[in-house]
């Protein structure tokens, strides 16, 4: 009976160990599974708060802005479960990010980050849940925790401020303040530089500027190329990069150290896809997603003047638009109004072309008489026809050498002389404001056996009152094949009348040959004596280079006169535009032919062979602009009458203007609603079918542009001066170069559409 007792005892033991066993085998079984659930569940509801609240993320970062988003965080997850405790936002920078802080009911607490490592489009959530375990004390442990975290961005930080199939830069730095994706290999000419630049404001980054590159073996720095590290000059034969350049899809590469991580600190948050013991991540193709056409969003089509309210048609034949006894183009809107500033207004509607030639400023030749026969002591110069009243006339005059100055009739100006032994005198005379009907003007020379010849000239939109702007001479007495006649300093204005007086000792055999782009007015070898001019150059020292076959002394001299204010230009009041290009066989669309055109609140739409252009309505645009008046919209900072409409502007809530700001963007106030993607912040939009081009061209072209371009096809942009589009470009092939002097050219924080981009999470 003992023993029997004894093993019963036993038994008893061993049954207790193995039921403790049991149970806490048992209790982390149903944690483990317990916890695995409420990790998806967490994850879920951690995305979903961090999607949600990025969409209150918008452009800059500071506390304001901080305490909006972290605040829209808590608020959500309150949506979702009961909160318990009240949110505690803990004081921080943009770059050391504010922190908020909550708890839930079932033990849920959440974290709150923004900006995510010195990201301001960034946010984190983390969540963390604690669990009670069943039979816990058993096992010693009665509750564990299981946390969650997500990252999400604000959308407009997806989109790239550059997207093409093919790009080529032709010349220039031509500076984009954000991402740049290509599908072809980018390619290089005349010493261009493109750079990819970040975007940092107290301490974060709202763009990280990065390059990436679909095709393989991308080359990013040309022989003799170097990267100015974070400037918008000095870079030259080269791609640079303030973040990192990935070219390749089937064999991913990085650029080295050459040319990315310009900026020291974008590398302390922008993970290098080519680090040591990382894979390299393959460039992904350029996404076919386009915008929602917005000829089919009701909002746009509601703001048609004359069609009855229904949207255009592709195959719609218009009459024409006729206002001031001006054919302006074809429509079914209504016709233009002036207002008070000189300004043609017109209305949302169907076109199949518009042409702005009509508000065109700028100087233009009105006629060029021929140069005088050779005489002695008078020297008569004359027009074809009359001159009319308020006209510019110029004269130039090459004699053999004297030392007397030209005399000229009342009203006459001289604009300068010289005088060489050998290559003779040179003298220009203007005649601003002229009062009309002049038909032969004369000049005396004295002594009165000196040989002379003479050419006169009638411009128009040139300044009433003192035109002459600036002057330069040239004595060159030790003779020379080829010799360069410059201002003495620099041009008011982009396109000013440049006239050129040339004079050369002339032998036997003697040639002369103007600089190329130059305007022949005179060439007379036998006589020594050539004049040119020009309408299309930058604001900057003029200048020529001259040359004969054998060597020559010279008597040179340069002058050039200002053109008239503008006095009006153009403008589309706020609604949809639709170009079909009817009317115009070939081309059509919206042409400034050296006009000024300016906007706000304005989505564009172009089908068929319909295309935008700095010059003509033909295919491509047509010649290069060379008006002193040849921009989409203007830069705020120039202070224009009408100033409501500065901007060449998109549906949008904010632009990138200094104080005080412009208000081209009008918010709530807009005919798209807010966040209406086939609108909101779209400028430019053509279906995958247009066969026309976006053509910004010449050397006086500018484009002050705030909202996305969308274009299928092909793109040319000149970027002269301050010229910029404040927002992306999307285009099939982009043909970009860039003045000495010029700033960002395209991309920063404003005017972005994010119609092919959906809820972002980053991890």
């Amino acid at each position: 009976m003992r023993t029997r007792r004894r093993q019963s005892g036993q038994v008893l033991v061993l049954v207790a160990v193995a039921l403790l066993a049991l149970i806490g085998s048992a209790a982390l079984v149903l944690v483990a599974g317990s916890a695995e659930w409420q990790k998806n569940q967490l994850q879920t509801l951690a995305d979903s708060t961090a999607l949600d609240s990025a969409l209150k993320i918008g452009i800059g970062c500071n506390a304001a802005a901080a305490n909006t988003i972290l605040t829209e965080a808590d608020n959500f997850l309150a949506t979702q479960r009961t909160r318990t405790g009240a949110l505690a936002i803990a004081a921080g920078s943009c770059a050391t990010p504010y922190h908020g802080t909550d708890t839930f009911a079932g033990g849920l607490s959440a974290d709150y980050y923004y900006p995510y490592q010195s990201h301001q489009r960034q946010l984190e959530v983390v969540l963390t849940l604690a669990l009670p375990i069943s039979f816990g004390a058993a096992v010693g442990k009665t509750s564990t925790t299981v946390s969650r975290y997500a990252v999400a961005m604000a959308l407009p930080g997806s989109t790239a401020a550059v997207t093409a199939t093919t790009l080529s830069c032709t010349g220039g730095q031509v500076n984009v303040g954000g991402d740049i994706r290509t599908q072809n290999a980018i390619t290089l000419g005349g010493g261009c530089a493109v750079y990819a630049h970040d975007s940092t404001a107290s301490g974060s980054f709202s763009g990280l500027g990065n390059v990436n590159v679909y095709a393989d073996g991308q080359t990013w720095v040309n022989g003799g190329g170097a990267c100015a590290a974070g400037l918008n000059s000095g870079s030259s034969s080269a791609i640079c990069a303030d973040g990192y350049e990935l070219s390749g899809h089937q064999t991913p590469t990085c650029a080295g150290g050459a040319s990315q991580y310009l900026t020291a600190a974008n590398a302390t948050v922008n993970a290098n896809p080519c680090a040591a013991g990382v894979g390299r991540p393959p460039v992904a193709p350029l996404s076919s997603t386009r915008p929602p056409d917005p000829n089919t969003d009701t909002s746009a089509i509601a703001t048609l003047q004359g069609t009855g309210g229904a949207a255009c048609s592709a195959g719609g034949v218009y009459p024409n638009i006729v206002a001031g006894g001006i054919t302006w183009g074809t429509g079914q809107a209504p016709a233009p109004t002036k207002d008070a500033s000189g300004f043609w207004h017109f209305k949302p509607s169907c076109y199949g072309y518009l042409s702005f030639a009509a508000v065109a400023g700028g100087i233009s030749a009105r006629q060029i008489g021929a140069e005088s026969p050779n005489a002695t002591h008078f020297v008569d110069v004359n027009l074809p026809g009359a001159s009319i009243a308020g006209t510019l006339l110029v004269a130039t005059v090459s004699s053999a050498p004297t030392p007397n100055r030209v005399l000229a009739p009342a009203g006459w100006v001289q604009a300068d002389e010289v005088a060489q032994a050998g290559a003779g005198r040179s003298e220009i005379w203007y005649y601003p404001n002229n009062p009309g009907g002049i038909t032969t003007v004369r000049f005396t020379i004295n002594p009165a056996n000196i040989n002379a010849n003479g050419q006169l000239s009638e411009w128009n939109g040139a300044a009433t009152i003192a035109p002459l702007d600036q002057t330069g001479t040239q004595a060159v007495a030790v003779p020379t094949t080829s010799t360069t006649i410059s201002t003495a300093g620099v041009t008011a204005q982009p396109s000013e009348l440049v006239i050129t007086l040339d004079g050369f000792t002339t032998v036997a055999g003697q040639s002369f040959t103007r600089a190329a782009g130059w305007n022949q007015l005179v060439a007379d070898i036998p006589n020594g004596y050539g004049s040119e001019y020009r309408l299309d150059l930058p604001a900057a020292v003029a200048s020529e280079t001259l040359s004969t076959g054998i060597a020559a002394t010279w008597a040179n001299v340069i002058a050039t006169f200002k053109p008239a204010a503008a006095t009006g230009g153009a403008v589309l009041d706020p609604g949809f535009y639709y170009f079909n290009g009817s009317g115009f066989a070939g081309g059509g669309g919206l042409c400034l032919n050296g006009g000024e055109l300016l906007a706000r609140d304005v989505t564009l739409e172009f089908v068929n062979q319909a295309g935008l252009a700095t010059g003509t309505c033909a295919a491509g645009g047509g010649a290069n602009c060379t008006a002193a008046t040849c921009q989409l919209g203007s830069d705020p900072s120039l202070g224009l009458a009408d100033t409501s409409f500065s901007w060449f502007a998109a549906p949008c809530s904010q632009d990138p203007s200094a104080s005080p700001p412009d208000v081209s963007c009008l918010g709530a106030s807009s005919w798209c609603p807010t966040g209406d993607r086939s609108c909101w912040n779209l400028l430019v939009w053509a279906p995958a079918t247009n066969t026309g081009q976006i053509a910004v061209k010449g050397t006086t072209a500018r484009h002050w542009v705030l909202g996305s371009l969308y274009w299928p096809g092909t793109c040319t942009d000149t970027v002269n001066g301050a010229s910029t589009i404040a927002g992306t470009l999307t285009c099939g092939t982009l043909s970009i170069s860039a003045a000495a002097g010029a700033g960002l050219a395209i991309g920063g924080d404003y005017g972005i559409n994010t119609a092919t981009v959906e809820a972002v999470l980053v991890e």
